[in-house]
């Protein structure tokens, strides 16, 4: 499905989601590049954004993959795509590069603008979580939200996509309360950008702004 701009998804999606509105929801966007359709969402749910941040760690056996990632906290969380026992096998040859990569990742993060500076995680205890994404098509950003949610006790997960994988939809069906979305994409897929007519024409560090401002108002 092709939307004429990512904020024209987001007043969509809004649409299907009404029952979040004044509920003091928070949506967990997954993606910084869905950032324009989260604030639109937020804006007509009043609702919270917390912007995911993690690094990325390839994998030195195939370097065509993602080993996992490193979170805020400087936790490790695997792909899901790897299994714990291939891991393993990858770990026990490769186990200083891997730790090593661990520490870049991290000292990585430290050194980007932190896009939550107001957010206290304990805001995620009692309140709806909507893992958010304009266009989805791997299921990893999905289990790094995951693994930080597992400190806290949302009254509910649930997944709102625009496009999405049917991978990615089984991963929601599985780890979550539900999940909403416009489309499934079956075999050719394309980059994010291809789905919108209208470009992204914001920076990151505009839409963080955008973002933050959004929540301090709901505050």
């Amino acid at each position: 499905m092709f939307y004429p701009s990512r904020q024209a998804l987001g007043d969509q999606l809004a649409v299907k989601l009404a029952q979040y509105k004044n509920t003091e929801t928070i949506i967990f966007c997954l993606k910084k590049s869905s950032l324009l359709s989260c604030i639109e969402l937020a804006a007509h749910l009043h609702a919270y954004i917390y912007i995911l941040q993690y690094a990325e760690l390839q994998d030195p056996f195939d370097l065509t993959r993602n080993l996992g990632a490193v979170t805020q906290k400087g936790e490790f969380v695997l792909n899901p795509d790897i299994s714990q026992s291939e891991y393993e096998y990858i770990n026990s040859d490769f186990m200083s590069v891997i730790e090593e990569h661990k520490r870049e990742a991290f000292s990585e993060i430290n050194g980007e603008r932190d896009p939550n500076p107001a957010f206290d995680l304990a805001a995620f205890n009692g309140r709806n979580v909507i893992l958010f994404a304009d266009i989805l098509q791997t299921t990893f950003q999905i289990q790094v939200a995951l693994n930080i949610l597992k400190a806290y006790s949302p009254a509910s997960i649930v997944g709102v996509v625009g496009n999405i994988t049917s991978a990615v939809s089984d991963k929601f069906l599985i780890d979550t309360d539900g999940c909403i979305y416009m489309d499934v994409l079956q075999n050719n897929f394309f980059d994010d950008a291809h789905y919108f007519d209208q470009p992204d024409n914001y920076t990151e560090d505009d839409k963080i702004n955008m973002a933050n401002n959004i929540s301090l108002y709901w505050a």
